[in-house]
């Protein structure tokens, strides 16, 4: 691919109280061997101090945007794309670290496949690379999602290019024009799931994911809200209901409480066993404080959703996808219900 025929990728970093680290993943970016690349900082600090070392680091390289409180993942994002001028959007977590062919691996990936709309990264852990982090993500028939082949040993099963569901919001690319097509993140969910939730609506358009082996990301995980905090826990729970409204046909949105039951049980199992995030939630919470918070997270996701119903009316009536083809979708990346609980 030649400089003139490259199309131009905006990367976006969404920070907040990322200072001990935002600077290593944007310095990734800037050392990436592919050229046609604007890098877009969206901060959610509201830290003058550490948005102004930020600027006076990076200059005129790095577009700036500063919110003066946390406007969220789901909206800082949006704020980078609608200010983005690339024809590609990638995205990376404040607390992740690319190779520096990442953007020039997924481009040449996709350069000769425009039904293409999403593409995956190989994340590993930060901390111990010869783990897999993600690579792509699975759904769960309840609204909920991980990772495929998280805290795996890396022994190369995962080094070949594979369709996807979506990528992990942590490291990602997507094209422009599917994205004028789906529309940006939703940004009630704030955080967490909103990545499962544009890659599905991408998918049921008609647009296809494909995970990239040879893009290479290093991820912390969790840094914000540490792995098993309430405030994921809640958000989680709140945004896997509205995920399961807008997505799933009527007969597994009427079965899908039997799936949560099940999740439910095998995460208690979990719990009491000291298995999975389950278990490390548990060490730190009560079960009292764990039921408030699943109960909040319901009220939360009911307040809402009449406008949910009426976004799933919509992302059904203009869906590529037949009826038969989204139930073939979630069945081929069906995550399961122990692997979710236990590992």
């Amino acid at each position: 691919m030649t400089d003139a025929a490259a199309p131009l990728v905006s990367a976006i970093v969404v920070s907040f109280k990322g200072a001990d680290i935002v600077a290593e993943c944007l310095d990734s970016l800037f050392a990436q061997s592919y050229g046609a690349l604007e890098v877009i900082l969206v901060d959610n600090s509201a830290d003058a101090r550490l948005v102004d070392a930020i600027r006076s680091r990076y200059g005129e390289r790095l577009r700036v945007i500063a919110n003066n409180r946390n406007e969220g993942f789901a909206r800082g994002c949006n704020q980078g794309i609608q200010a983005a001028r690339g024809d590609w959007i990638f995205l990376l977590n404040d607390d992740a670290v690319a190779d520096g062919q990442v953007i020039a691996e997924l481009m040449q990936f996709a350069a000769t496949r425009p039904e293409v709309g999403m593409l995956a990264c190989r994340v590993v852990s930060y901390e111990f690379p010869h783990f897999v982090d993600s690579a792509g993500l699975l759904f769960y028939p309840d609204g909920v999602c991980r990772s495929r082949g998280w805290e795996e040993k890396d022994l190369g099963q995962y080094d070949s290019p594979a369709t996807v569901l979506a990528p992990n919001g942590c490291a990602g690319a997507y094209r422009g024009a599917m994205l004028k097509e789906t529309g940006l993140f939703d940004e009630a969910y704030f955080a967490y799931l909103e990545d499962l939730d544009l890659g599905m609506r991408g998918q049921f358009c008609g647009w296809t994911c494909w995970y990239v082996p040879t893009a290479r990301v290093r991820h912390r995980g969790s840094f914000t809200t540490g792995p098993h905090s309430r405030q994921k826990a809640y958000l989680v729970e709140r945004n896997r209901i509205w995920n399961a409204v807008k997505f799933l046909p009527r007969f597994l949105l009427c079965v899908s409480p039997l799936f949560t039951l099940n999740r439910y049980l095998l995460q208690f199992y979990a719990a009491v066993t000291h298995q999975g995030l389950a278990g490390k939630f548990a060490r730190d919470y009560s079960f009292a404080q764990g039921a408030l918070t699943i109960g909040l997270a319901y009220l939360a996701a009911l307040w809402r959703l009449p406008s949910v119903v009426r976004e799933r009316r919509r992302i059904h009536r203009v869906a590529r996808l037949t009826k038969r083809e989204r139930y073939e979708l979630i069945s081929r990346f069906k995550l399961d219900a122990i692997e979710l609980a236990l590992k």
